[in-house]
């Protein structure tokens, strides 16, 4: 029995693509995740100071963060069905998206301070990598599916130097992928720098995400937008 249900649903997902009928994006919005992240620098210009301390000069780094969100979404009658590796979830009906979002990225850095070596530039630009662990869930269904994809990265950002070790600091950046699954993010951080040893960086503030996936094969858009406070560790060496 379960087989022909499988069956049924894969033809249903066939059918809708045939027809070229809409669906409905899958939409989480989760505004208290926790974004832990990790990140390693190794600055390629020479300073006479300590590696943690923010300095004019170039830099490789290497990122990674991840989260877990849910929220829950209701269809109404007639509305769109959602659909998500040949399940097809239709309306009326309340529906509980789950992900699980990590990513990971390497950059060249640059950065330039200025006003007496308080207020500085940056500019990022390197590889990304997403990967989700997506579920949606009704009374009735159950439907998982895994989407991993690689694109170019890049990004800017401010620096407030507060003390020598001691930095505010804000980043905005961007990814794209032309592969299915998340193609499309933006992500925006604050937060306050503190160099507790001259290798070693500890970050505390606050991110927001939102990431697409879209032109998905006989599947529904996805779209997530997720924040919360941030704690970050770093290591960084170099001359």
């Amino acid at each position: 029995m379960k087989t022909w249900r499988h069956l049924f649903a894969v033809l249903a997902t066939l059918a809708l693509g045939a027809c070229g009928l809409d669906t409905s994006t899958i939409d989480a919005e989760d505004n208290r995740v926790f974004l832990p992240s990790l990140r390693a620098s190794v600055n390629l210009t020479k300073s006479g100071q300590a590696p943690s301390e923010p300095r004019d000069g170039h830099a490789i780094e290497f990122g990674m963060s991840r989260t877990r969100g849910r929220d829950s979404q209701t269809l109404a009658a007639g509305q769109s069905p959602v659909v998500l590796d040949a399940n097809t979830f239709s309306g009326p009906q309340q529906l509980r998206n789950d992900f699980d979002f990590s990513y990971m990225d390497v950059s060249w850095r640059w950065r330039r301070f200025f006003g007496g070596r308080s207020v500085g530039l940056e500019a990022h630009a390197g590889l990304g990598h997403t990967a989700l662990d997506l579920t949606v869930s009704s009374p009735t269904q159950h439907a998982y599916r895994h989407f991993s994809t690689f694109g170019p990265q890049a990004g800017v950002g401010v620096i407030w130097r507060m003390q020598p070790t001691t930095t505010l600091q804000a980043r905005l950046s961007g990814f794209v992928s032309d592969e299915e699954g998340i193609n499309r993010a933006a992500r925006f951080e604050c937060f306050v720098a503190q160099a507790v040893h001259p290798n070693f960086i500890v970050r505390a503030g606050y991110a927001g995400w939102e990431a697409k996936g879209g032109n998905l094969d006989l599947m529904s858009d996805i779209r997530l937008r997720f924040s919360g406070p941030v704690l970050g560790l770093e290591l960084t060496f170099g001359p």
